[in-house]
């Protein structure tokens, strides 16, 4: 896929994407709902920005490694997570991604400037695999740069990485999907679709809760996890405050 041109990478992904969750999501919704529900188109223009936002935080993310190096004199940094097995690696990527993300996505509720971009995510008000995109690209740049750069720091082996990118991907879609999934009580060590359902959820009581995008580590230590019941999800979805439906608009909406 390196070799693939930009625009065959975002179109190939887009078809196995949909193939996939569409298909899951038939078969055990959470709740009956039109494949081409509202905001659908806005949706798949944020899946084409995204994944030019993606190529873009992580070319910054390298250059600033390389520029920080170069300035310390570290050019040939010992990779030290390298020497260590590729289990162990990836297990220490996922830990350590779930903490930042965690951390940064507590903030970006927490901190005005921040949530005036992260809230175009919770915009939706049906839930489905795309609604994973639906990210402004400030929030996209942001989110990346901030695990990206300490992760690659550690100079992981390249194996490790390419297989948590693409539990991150799949797992990304998984959460936001219309799927309704019995975890059983793995539901309070992996982060499920019932999970993360409940943060996008506007009642009152789920508001700044389940932020880990991986494991439910982080949300139990620091209290922030919320899981009514084995089977229970969210009646429905969205904000309180206005936000507009067009993709142009809501690029420009934080801006106001």
């Amino acid at each position: 896929m390196v070799s693939t041109p930009i625009y065959l990478q975002i179109i190939i992904g887009f078809i196995l994407f949909a193939a996939i969750f569409v298909t899951l999501e038939r078969q055990r919704p959470v709740r009956r709902q039109r494949i081409f529900r509202r905001g659908w188109i806005t949706d798949v223009k944020y899946f084409v920005l995204g994944c030019l936002a993606g190529q873009f935080s992580g070319a910054a993310s390298m250059a600033l490694i390389v520029f920080v190096r170069h300035i310390a004199g570290l050019e040939h940094y010992s990779q030290i997570a390298s020497q260590q097995p590729g289990w162990l690696q990836f297990l220490e990527i996922l830990l350590l991604f779930d903490f930042l993300g965690y951390a940064f996505h507590r903030a970006m509720h927490k901190i005005p400037w921040l949530w005036r971009f992260h809230r175009i995510h919770h915009s939706s008000q049906e839930m489905d695999w795309l609604v994973n995109v639906r990210v402004h690209p400030v929030d996209k740049i942001l989110s990346d740069c901030v695990q990206l750069i300490p992760t690659l720091c550690l100079g992981f082996s390249t194996l490790p990485l390419l297989a948590f990118t693409i539990l991150l991907g799949v797992q990304g879609f998984l959460n936001h999907s219309n799927l309704r999934a019995n975890y059983g009580p793995l539901r309070w060590i992996v982060v499920s679709p019932q999970f993360h359902h409940w943060h996008h959820s506007n009642d009152l009581k789920s508001y700044d809760k389940n932020f880990a995008p991986h494991l439910v580590l982080f949300d139990l230590l620091f209290g922030t996890a919320r899981l009514p019941s084995s089977d229970a999800m969210p009646a429905s979805y969205g904000l309180t405050d206005d936000v507009p439906e067009g993709f142009f608009s809501q690029l420009i909406h934080p801006f106001r």
